[in-house]
């Protein structure tokens, strides 16, 4: 669509679409365009455009810096902790803290994140980056069946398993 004013195409949704897009309710993205954080395309039939990619760059940022406190620094030996983000790096640290922590480690996960969050990571990464053993306890802990890990990844290591 070309907007008035632009001398280029640009890809536009709705504040609907932008809604569902993003998780957040109507009145908040609202305030996201009244703020400047996404650009208005302008309005057709009483309804705020809005420029698609905005909102897709938007969907794909974390919400907002979401440190981890240095007490969890021994769960990552090999990351730098302030560039690691609990928004961004979910699966990461919602499976290191289950399978390496302390259970205040563990309290401080559930405060920080909802149980339908970190069920979800159990479910799809939970295989890939749990302990069996952990892996079986979190998913027993949150009523979730892990997909399974590939056909290649479950088959005995020839390397390991030969008998001389």
């Amino acid at each position: 669509m070309r907007v008035p004013g632009r001398g280029r195409s640009t890809r536009i949704c709705t504040v609907a679409q932008a809604r569902r897009r993003l998780g957040r309710s109507r009145r908040q993205v609202y305030r996201l365009v009244a703020s400047g954080v996404l650009p208005s395309a302008g309005k057709a039939f009483g309804e705020l455009l809005l420029e698609a990619d905005a909102v897709e760059r938007l969907a794909g940022a974390p919400r907002s810096p979401q440190p981890i406190p240095a007490g969890l620094a021994p769960l990552f030996p090999e990351y730098e902790l302030s560039r690691l983000n609990v928004g961004r790096d979910r699966s990461l640290v919602v499976t290191r803290v289950l399978d390496r922590g302390t259970s205040a480690e563990i309290r401080w996960l559930l405060r920080r994140l909802s149980r339908g969050q970190i069920a979800r990571c159990i479910r799809e990464d939970g295989a890939r980056l749990l302990s069996p053993r952990s892996l079986k306890l979190w998913s027993l802990c949150f009523r979730v069946t892990p997909k399974p890990l590939p056909a290649w990844r479950g088959a005995p290591n020839p390397w390991l398993d030969a008998r001389s």
